[in-house]
């Protein structure tokens, strides 16, 4: 209990800050060194063994955000429920999404075929990279880049589209379209 108690009063402001500075959302700053805690509580015996105990805790550290963007990442679309929305939330997500296809669509096929082919199959499709590479016959490494300049490109097309604002942690405040430029003219 002593080692755990050293390691919160000694480390606890590096790590919440390592953790804060990778995730800029504090709740999710706050989970995921809860999270830590856990962790080095479970594995406090190998802690103690550790040579540099700080590069020890920076590194489960730096591992416990990537492990929580994999399960954000991971989690089905049917595990989130629209129990969760508040009254006349379901309404403006669905036409968010009607305008997301409604736009997104000329704008993904405004794209080089192999890369409108990519994002229609990972994306809309929800294949994975393993499936979309087997079934084009390519690599998975291969892959995974095509879908990553896919990816690029649109988002190329998007910020040309549109004017957007964004506040200091890189979030959409505002946009309009930017009718001399948009695709879906």
């Amino acid at each position: 209990m002593e080692m755990i108690t050293g390691i919160w009063n000694n480390f606890d402001t590096q790590l919440s800050a390592l953790i804060c500075k990778k995730t800029k959302h504090q709740d999710h700053c706050h989970d995921i060194l809860q999270d830590l805690y856990i962790k080095v509580i479970e594995n406090i015996d190998k802690i103690e063994k550790a040579e540099n105990v700080k590069s020890y805790l920076l590194k489960m550290a730096d591992n416990a955000v990537t492990d929580h963007y994999r399960k954000q990442s991971n989690k089905p679309a049917n595990d989130f429920s629209e129990d969760i929305l508040l009254p006349g939330e379901a309404e403006l997500n669905d036409a968010s999404l009607q305008l997301a296809d409604c736009c997104l669509r000329p704008m993904i096929e405004s794209l080089e075929p192999i890369y409108k082919e990519a994002l229609i199959m990972t994306e809309l499709e929800s294949m994975t990279h393993k499936q979309y590479a087997e079934k084009i016959g390519i690599s998975y490494t291969n892959a995974k880049t095509r879908v990553q300049r896919a990816r690029q490109k649109l988002k190329d097309v998007i910020l040309e589209c549109c004017i957007y604002e964004f506040d200091k942690y890189g979030n959409i405040v505002s946009c309009q379209k930017n009718l001399e430029k948009c695709c879906g003219n």
